[in-house]
């Protein structure tokens, strides 16, 4: 406060951005001392565990830092629409475009800075068998570890929500809690496929490479996310059209690495080793044939731009090969000119000579 005069006007919006920060700080914090909580259980003897909180509170930090970019953006946008001034959106646009990750490029580098941390966790409660260590009346249960790992979901959200405006009626808001919904799903079917690692739910050993798939697959859907983030940040949150890479980058990711994989496994461990799978198979293969369709039909204009790209070339290099036929032609006519009067020359000289000696 300078002067007496309140920094910032206390609005709904900036009471709505204060609230989600605040929900999704709490989440963030909950999810890490629920996780840190359970790599201590693993060796509360070892003091290198206990600085896995030091990452966890910085972390708060770049969550702050990201919901108040959203804030900020927001808030940009409504003053150009209030002004109608298209111009003062150009060099808005020139800087979208000068950055691969597009205008919200803050959201996308704490999300992958707080996934990486969430995977190191993950794989080391897992490594360490801690899950089968635990009963389920225990207070630090198998079924805690699956909440805490699917309060992902709620994060990525959250997240998400803060970069955007409150404005309910708006296609753009449909088209991002579409987004925020599928992500939510794919996360818990992660959590699930990462389930049949507790042997008190499986009850079955599984062979050291078939777990180390299942942790890798599995921590790799927590990281997916920040290519949503990109792709939310090129299309600047629905204000410009979808970027159709990283649309199509996005979604070959989810069919290989996740819903084909994931039904892989589980039919392997279902047909051979008759472990009880999770109903998520029937998701896999829905999801299998609806992302193919989806890239099929986002791949045409690709396919479109390439075949129109092609055909420039070709007409490039045509044009130039008759050119080049043009210009060298054009230089055997002249060397044929300049040969044909050296020669008229030479026998008019000639001529010239005999009729001299006759006339003698």
């Amino acid at each position: 406060m300078a002067g007496g005069a309140c920094p910032f006007t206390l609005t709904k919006r900036l009471l709505y951005h204060a609230l989600l920060t605040g929900i999704l700080l709490i989440v963030v914090v909950v999810q890490g001392v629920l996780l840190d909580v359970y790599i201590i259980y693993s060796d509360h003897t070892i003091i290198e565990n206990y600085f896995w909180l030091v990452p966890d509170f910085l972390l708060v930090f770049g969550f702050v830092a990201a919901m108040a970019s959203g804030y900020k953006n927001n808030k940009t946008k409504k003053s150009d629409v209030c002004q109608n001034d298209h111009r003062v959106k150009t060099e808005e646009t020139e800087s979208l475009h000068t950055n691969i990750l597009g205008k919200h490029y803050l959201p996308f580098y704490v999300w992958m800075v707080y996934s990486v941390l969430l995977v190191a966790k993950i794989a080391i409660i897992f490594k360490s068998q801690v899950p089968n260590k635990l009963e389920a009346t225990d207070r630090l249960s198998p079924q805690l570890l699956k909440i805490a790992m699917s309060l992902t979901c709620i994060i990525f959200a959250l997240l998400v929500e803060g970069q955007t405006s409150p404005d309910k009626h708006c296609e753009k808001n449909y088209y991002i809690q579409t987004l925020s919904h599928g992500t939510a799903f794919e996360i818990l079917d992660s959590v699930t496929f990462i389930s049949l690692l507790i042997q008190s739910e499986s009850h079955f050993v599984l062979p050291v490479t078939l777990e180390n798939a299942i942790i890798f697959f599995s921590c790799m859907n927590f990281v997916l996310p920040g290519i949503a983030l990109v792709k939310l940040s090129r299309c600047d949150y629905g204000e410009s059209p979808v970027c159709i890479v990283t649309s199509v980058l996005y979604k070959l990711c989810h069919l290989w690495f996740i819903n084909v994989t994931y039904f892989i496994i589980r039919v392997h461990l279902w047909g051979g080793f008759s472990v009880a799978v999770s109903p998520f198979i029937v998701k896999n293969i829905y999801h299998i044939f609806s992302n193919m369709m989806d890239i099929w039909r986002e791949t045409k204009p690709l396919w479109s731009i390439f075949k129109a790209f092609v055909n420039k070339c070709k007409r490039v290099q045509d044009s130039s090969a008759e050119e080049r036929e043009a210009t060298e032609i054009t230089e055997g006519i002249e060397m044929n000119a300049t040969n044909s009067s050296v020669g008229d020359s030479a026998t008019g000289s000639d001529r010239f000579e005999e009729i001299d000696l006759k006339v003698k």
